[in-house]
């Protein structure tokens, strides 16, 4: 009878076990969907420099999270990680030579994430694609566009990045994202038109 007991037991245990870790894989899977943001900032300014690459990001909200170059989530450290306490702004200094920074053709090209929990990525987290191109005349061409904050997701498509581009520096705005909201039309008041009274001992 123990025996029976115990066995019944276990088949529980396995059976709760099972069904938890399906559970699990359903939500990380299915419902957690991380994709690029395009909200939550006010700008993203970036300036190509002889050696590096400064990049600024300015946040919409008080932010108590981590700025970092794709890559270099374990490094910990300036210049490629920036834990930032306080405040709105998350500034980088990354250079050519080094943060996973990838060159080819004198093209500078790295991605940084504004992670706002120090050891998971959510939706609503940011990421920006930024490049410093040397041209030959001695002067760079600064890029930045939208990128996917998962580092397993696949890399967005042109039309999605809504990249901007400028000489030397440049600023991205969630105005930048494109397709570009509209304006909203301005819609006219009507005006009453006062008439005039007819009294019924004028008749």
């Amino acid at each position: 009878m123990v025996w029976r007991i115990s066995l019944l037991l276990s088949l529980c245990f396995c059976w709760l076990h099972k069904s938890q870790a399906e559970l699990w894989e359903k939500d990380m899977t299915d419902e957690v969907y991380i994709e690029a943001s395009t909200e939550g900032f006010e700008s993203v300014h970036l300036e190509c420099l002889v050696d590096s690459m400064r990049v600024k990001l300015e946040l919409s909200e008080e932010f108590e999270g981590i700025f970092y170059t794709r890559g270099s989530y374990k490094m910990g450290q300036l210049p490629c990680f920036n834990d930032v306490e306080s405040g709105t702004m998350a500034e980088l200094t990354i250079p050519y030579e080094g943060c996973e920074t990838k060159s080819k053709d004198d093209i500078y090209t790295n991605v940084v994430i504004a992670q706002h929990d120090d050891f998971l990525i959510f939706p609503g987290d940011l990421a920006f694609e930024i490049s410093c191109t040397k041209s030959s005349e001695d002067e760079s061409i600064a890029s930045i566009g939208l990128a996917d904050p998962d580092p397993s997701a696949k890399e967005l498509p042109k039309h999605k990045k809504s990249t901007v581009t400028a000489t030397r520096s440049v600023a991205f705005t969630p105005n930048d994202v494109r397709p570009k909201k509209a304006p909203k039309a301005k819609t006219s008041k009507c005006k009453k038109v006062k008439g005039t009274s007819t009294n019924k001992d004028e008749l």
